[in-house]
């Protein structure tokens, strides 16, 4: 009865296999899941030149809109000049979870005039400040060039479903002085370019250190900075007039030898391996993860074809997960075939040791199933609870095969051998699986503390060990009994072959009648 069904075995084998791929492409992917903390994050950025009075307003103003919602127990502000910083304490018997409050919340601090204000994203967001749940990084060397196209993306991104207050990082400007010399003029007049950039650089910064004079202490000397005051800065009379030394050693003011103006210019450059970048970020409605919204962003018609000299960098979470899944496919590989050569060595058989590995393709198919029940993306736990089912299902399939391969070797008949074996290692596999998911249980339902993270890992493992118990107790005998008769057949072929040489070969002793 076993060989009769043996096909349809390998077809049901199949199938299993082809659904996992399909639940697990159809399922969303993330670099962590969501999870619920007890605190949050609200960062303010004010345009340069704010004083530290408006700054303080604003701040005020946002932490009296988080402090009006009820799963607020309380909220700190941390100002500086132009930018602060509020940590918020959530209740612990809350109605919502921290990414749910974080993301009814966000439409009205968005709504803030004169600043943003965005929570910190869970995972930190990539390498810049402030950051959000999609973080898109562009680099080139034209500054113009790549501010353009970050513009063009963020309006085309505010086009996606699920998207929100899309906007390019660092394009804040500040207020700065232009001086553009009149090198003719100079050069008539004697003053040279040290001499011209030594007088501009005293007035406003001060004098480098070691030029500068010291105030002698006990212990150390203190260098003392010589500037105009910052009032003095701001009128543009009193920098025109500033003496430049000439070589003759008269003076000449500023303004007769360059022109002088008020401009802006960018707060910050980031670069990437000596590579200029800029960021356009946006945060995320409810109930989307990054993989939801990724697909999209990639597929816009600037992004898929960026202008000649910018590039996209991957950097910050998509890094990450290109590395997870990365080091985790090699971190798989090299088990299976570490397990592949012990059984190879155990069994002193070749083909065996197919039947175990083959078992392995049938592991996901309940994890899959499970996840897309619980509505969970596929993340780094996720990817651990799959190297932990993995493990699982690959013993109970040893228990199986190693049984029946011992007694065959002790004599006994293929199928008699293979009905023993699933009679008799039943118990430990069903034993085995009911424990584990037992152990798992409390993880996968949050039943103490914030699970948020470890409940995608035990909704892995409990799916994957039910789903891979049966299929593995069905499958794997006619897998196996597969795997002898072609044993057989392999052996005979080849013994014919041997004897067949043997009779051929003129040296060869006359077979007695």
């Amino acid at each position: 009865r076993l060989k009769d069904n043996r096909m349809l075995m390998v077809g049901a084998g199949l199938l299993a296999f082809v659904l996992s791929i399909g639940l697990f492409g159809t399922l969303s992917m993330t670099f962590q899941p969501p999870l619920n903390r007890n605190f949050a994050a609200i960062n303010v950025f004010l345009p340069p030149g704010t004083t530290l009075q408006q700054t303080e307003a604003v701040a005020d103003r946002v932490a009296a809109i988080v402090r009006k919602d009820p799963n607020v127990q309380s909220v700190f502000e941390r100002v500086r000049i132009g930018s602060a910083r509020l940590p918020i304490v959530l209740k612990k018997d809350r109605e919502l979870t921290s990414t749910e409050f974080e993301r009814s919340l966000a439409p009205m601090l968005s709504s803030v005039a004169d600043a943003r204000v965005s929570f910190q994203s869970q995972s930190g967001g990539g390498p810049d400040a402030g950051g959000r749940d999609i973080m898109l990084y562009l680099g080139g060397e034209d500054p113009e060039a790549l501010l353009a196209t970050a513009q063009k993306i963020a309006k085309e991104m505010a086009t996606i479903p699920g998207l929100r207050a899309p906007r390019v990082g660092g394009d804040l400007v500040r207020p700065e002085i232009t001086i553009k010399p009149r090198f003719d003029l100079a050069a008539d007049l004697g003053v040279t370019t040290a001499a011209l950039s030594n007088t501009i650089r005293i007035a406003t910064i001060g004098d480098i250190e070691q030029n500068s004079a010291k105030f002698s202490l006990a212990d150390r000397q203190v260098p003392i900075t010589v500037s105009l005051s910052e009032y003095a800065r701001r009128d543009i009379g009193t920098l025109e007039n500033l003496p430049v030394p000439t070589a003759s050693g008269d003076s000449v003011p500023l303004k007769a030898i360059a022109e002088i103006g008020f401009g802006s210019g960018p707060t910050t450059i980031q670069r990437t391996d000596q590579i200029r970048r800029t960021v356009v970020s946006a945060d995320l409605g409810p109930g989307l993860v990054s993989g939801d919204v990724w697909p999209k962003i990639n597929e816009l018609p600037t992004v898929k074809t960026l202008p000649m000299g910018i590039i996209k960098l991957e950097l910050g979470d998509q890094k990450w997960q290109a590395q997870l899944i990365k080091y985790f496919l090699l971190a798989l590989g090299a088990g299976v075939m570490l397990v592949f050569a012990v059984l190879v060595l155990l069994y002193r058989r070749f083909l065996s040791p197919f039947v175990n590995m083959g078992s392995l393709l049938l592991a996901p198919l309940g994890a899959a199933v499970a996840l897309h029940i619980a509505g969970q993306p596929v993340s780094l736990p996720v990817l651990i609870g799959v190297l932990m089912l993995f493990g699982i299902v690959a013993k109970n399939s040893i228990l199986l095969v190693d049984f029946a391969v011992e007694m065959i070797n002790h004599g006994m008949e293929k199928h008699e051998a293979i009905y023993e074996a699933g009679h008799k290692r039943a118990q430990p596999i069903v034993m085995t699986t009911v424990a584990m998911v037992a152990g798992m249980l409390p993880i996968a339902l949050s039943l103490t503390g914030d699970g948020s993270w470890r409940a995608p890992m035990g909704v892995t493992v409990i799916g994957g060990l039910i789903f891979s118990t049966i299929l593995t107790l069905l499958l794997v005998p006619a897998y196996f009994s597969i795997a002898l008769s072609f044993e057989s057949r392999i052996g005979r072929m080849f013994h014919r072959f041997i004897g067949d040489s043997a009779q051929q070969s003129p040296g060869a002793p006359v077979p007695a009648e």
